[in-house]
């Protein structure tokens, strides 16, 4: 196409044939899915999705070069959906309609962590969600204990999903060419998550605060939640770091101390 591409808008476009199929092909789609891709940009993947036997195809795209050249190339397959629109105002329940989706996209860099946890607040709703993401953020994803990329999205995400690393991605397979690199990821929600949690919304809020202060001690960084009778047993020592504890340890920190 040869559109110029937005910095505002973090638009790199995907080139590389190779990797594209390697992204639609490593999800394969079935009959009567609902794909919903975010960022469509020049339609590499969309071109793609199109060619498989998915019951429809949702896209979004704030920018309405790119909206006005999709909607002519697909607008004749009645499977094609496409909302010019910035995704994070988007209603994914009206979209939904009481089913499953899952989520495609070359997310732009600069807003890849709000989409990320906005797709995690609607995991309901959301089969998987296999996207384009800044190499860094896929490593905290899928980062273990005792690692320094392992953080609050390792933690949050680990708890609720399967995070797998489908490919790494060098610059020069977009236009124009990203100062870094990316990688592909695949966040499967699961049924159950891997610990029981009494309160998620604590958990996270006390996840967050400990990485907020991921140098300190826990008996310092949560401090609030502690117990006046220092002597109440707790399942991790106060004396280890946030980055040492496992998932299933905070799950069992956050349900301590929430009783």
């Amino acid at each position: 196409m040869g559109i110029k591409p937005i910095k505002s808008l973090s638009q790199h476009f995907l080139i590389d044939d190779i990797i594209s199929d390697q992204i639609v092909d490593s999800m394969d789609i079935q009959a009567g899915e609902h794909i919903l891709e975010i960022g469509p940009g020049e339609g590499v993947l969309t071109d793609r999705i199109m060619n498989t036997p998915a019951a429809r195809l949702t896209a979004v795209e704030l920018d309405r070069r790119l909206s006005m050249f999709l909607r002519v190339r697909h607008e004749s397959d009645s499977r094609f959906t496409l909302i010019e629109d910035d995704f994070l105002n988007v209603d994914l329940n009206d979209l939904a309609a009481g089913n499953k989706m899952r989520i495609i996209g070359n997310l732009p860099y600069s807003i890849t962590s709000p989409i990320l946890f906005r797709l995690l607040d609607c995991r309901e709703i959301i089969s998987d969600i296999t996207v384009m993401v800044q190499k860094e953020v896929a490593d905290r994803l899928t980062s273990m204990p005792n690692c320094k990329a392992y953080g609050i999205p390792s933690v949050l995400f680990q708890l609720l999903a399967k995070v797998e690393h489908i490919c790494d991605v060098a610059p020069n397979a977009f236009r124009p060419p990203p100062k870094v690199h990316s990688a592909v990821i695949r966040i499967s929600i699961l049924d159950t998550p891997k610990a029981h949690v009494q309160d998620f919304e604590e958990f996270r809020t006390l996840v967050r605060t400990a990485f907020g202060q991921r140098r300190k001690m826990l008996r310092n960084s949560i401090r609030a939640w502690l117990p006046e009778n220092e002597n109440i047993e707790l399942p991790v020592a106060l004396t280890r770091r946030p980055e040492s504890l496992s998932v299933l340890e905070w799950a069992q920190l956050s349900n301590t101390l929430c009783k």
